[in-house]
């Protein structure tokens, strides 16, 4: 793709609008989580809470694939245009749902914009820019999704506080007036034009395949019991879905996923590295706040910023590493270290205890966001570096799905893995008057959200009060808080061991020159410079 007709000020201006729509797809994430207990308690149906996240993760997942590969014939521009529309209009129609169900069909609707935003942030960047730039801008792609995990949770809390919880989807509306404007000025490239029809079917069995293995992770170990024959049928149905995609996307000449593109050491590495890395970042992103509120009582409870430390580090690294890639035309190191780093600070937290000072989690917390930083982004650049120039929008979005992918399992094998332990070892932790209450309390005993809820401990000291017990609340706490923080060592000593077999894969992962001009396609799959 012919960049030659951009000046250097329109091609920033290009980058800005980019980056205000990774913002924008990003912010979501985090701004909306501060507002979903007031959206329960306002609409009721709590029993459907967390679907809320698995329609917009679905949905998310579903698109990424597909309109990464739809993007190498049309180009970027129309879809992240489209992809701006629907997220917003799914923001505007949230801002007046009556009820959970309409919420979760809307948060589908703006899963499919904000997957389509992701995808494409990431790819356009590598129209924009030559390879030998691409690493200092994929960089700040990572500094704006930290920043955005930092600010999110005070805006979504503010609004909520104070103009009500249907304000936090209208925030979205003003980046996504910026970002379209930004994007339909300035980012004028043609279209890549590879050849070869849509492949429906082939979206069509991926989809079913993301469906039932997103279904069956979610519902697995909470909903049914794992070896219920709803999940088993629901696994089965993957794997089923899954083949056939398999043998169909061989016959296709541009199929969605295009698994013939793992062929290629450099991408396969990459990609099977992030799925593999997703893991350490869901470790922390679901259990350390969990760990600072929960189990020690930080002072970051309910504030938002228990992440703070973690997304510290990664702005740092992963804007650092962008420059040292951009100067010295070296990837692979940074992956590598970065890597070891975030491995090394998930094994050292696999050893927190209720009396670790908190000097130390803050600073494992840094530690570990030193790791991801350049790890997140230049994987993304290795697997550009890698990718024929005609593939190139379907081999990034396919390196955003395994990543997806990953996350959606790790999720599962650490909730699993919680409510296992809880289930196993809480009741001997217990005092015998706790382990012989009504099996109504059961329930409210082992629920680790009365950790970080003061409205759930409230209820059940009250509850416990009736019955003459309100003695019990306190060394219930403890106990949970003693079997949770062993819980959670158990979900990072896994988490590590999975981000070191990422490490010891990116040691084979070749690193090819960084072009210093833009790539044309070639059609052994190399990457030639003009």
């Amino acid at each position: 793709m012919n960049t030659a007709s951009l000046s250097h000020r329109e091609k920033l201006l290009a980058f800005a609008g980019i980056l205000t729509v990774l913002f924008l797809s990003s912010l979501n994430l985090t701004v909306v989580g501060s507002a979903m207990p007031r959206v329960i308690a306002d609409l009721g149906g709590f029993h459907l809470y967390a679907w809320a996240f698995t329609a917009y993760s679905l949905a998310t997942t579903v698109t990424i694939p597909v309109v990464g590969t739809i993007s190498d014939k049309y180009g970027r521009r129309p879809l992240i245009l489209l992809g701006i529309l629907i997220f917003a209009l799914g923001s505007v129609g949230l801002g007046f749902v009556q009820s959970m169900e309409q919420l979760i069909i809307l948060r589908a609707v703006q899963g499919i914009g904000g997957g389509t935003l992701m995808a494409m942030s990431f790819t356009a960047i590598a129209d924009l820019f030559t390879p030998i730039e691409r690493g200092r801008y994929q960089g700040y792609t990572g500094a704006v999704w930290g920043v955005s995990s930092v600010v999110g949770p005070l805006v979504g809390g503010f609004l909520t506080d104070h103009l009500g919880w249907r304000s936090v989807f209208f925030v979205n509306l003003p980046f996504a007036v910026l970002a379209a404007f930004f994007v339909w000025r300035f980012f004028r490239l043609p279209a890549p034009g590879a050849k070869g029809k849509f492949d429906a079917l082939g979206a069509a069995l991926l989809a079913g395949t993301v469906v039932s293995l997103t279904l069956a992770m979610s519902w697995g170990g909470g909903t049914y019991a794992w070896g219920s024959g709803r999940i088993l049928g629901l696994l089965a149905v993957t794997v089923l879905l899954g083949a056939a995609y398999g043998w169909h996307s061989r016959r296709q000449e541009r199929p969605i996923l295009d698994l013939r593109l793992l062929r290629d050491r450099g991408i396969a590495v990459a990609s099977f590295a992030g799925f593999l890395m997703s893991a350490g970042m869901y470790a922390a992103i679901l259990y350390l706040p969990l760990y600072m509120q929960g189990v020690r009582g930080s002072s970051a409870s309910g504030s938002g910023l228990a992440l703070t430390p973690l997304m510290v580090g990664l702005i740092v690294t992963s804007t650092i590493s962008g420059q040292i890639v951009s100067r010295t035309g070296r990837y692979k190191w940074l992956i590598n270290v970065g890597a070891l780093v975030a491995a090394g600070a998930l094994f050292l937290s696999a050893s927190l205890s209720l009396t670790t000072p908190l000097w130390i989690a803050v600073g494992l917390m840094v530690l570990l966001g030193f790791g991801l930083g350049p790890v997140n982004s230049q994987l993304t650049l290795a697997v550009q570096n890698a990718a024929p120039r005609e593939k190139l929008g379907s081999a990034t979005s396919g390196n955003q799905f395994f990543r997806q992918i990953g996350g959606t399992l790790a999720v599962s094998l650490f909730g699993a893995l919680v409510n296992s332990q809880l289930a196993q070892n809480l009741g001997a932790q217990l005092p015998a008057a706790a382990t012989a209450l009504p099996a109504q309390f059961q329930d409210a005993v082992a629920n680790p959200n009365l950790l970080t809820s003061a409205q759930a401990q409230e209820q059940l000291g009250g509850a416990l009060g009736q019955l003459g017990h309100a003695e019990l609340l306190t060394p219930i706490l403890n106990a949970l808080r003693s079997v949770m923080v062993g819980a959670i060592d158990h979900v990072f000593l896994i988490s590590a061991v999975l981000v070191a077999l990422a490490f010891v894969l990116t040691l084979v992962l070749p690193e090819r020159p960084l072009a210093t001009r833009p790539v044309k396609a070639a059609k052994d799959g190399a990457v030639a410079a003009d």
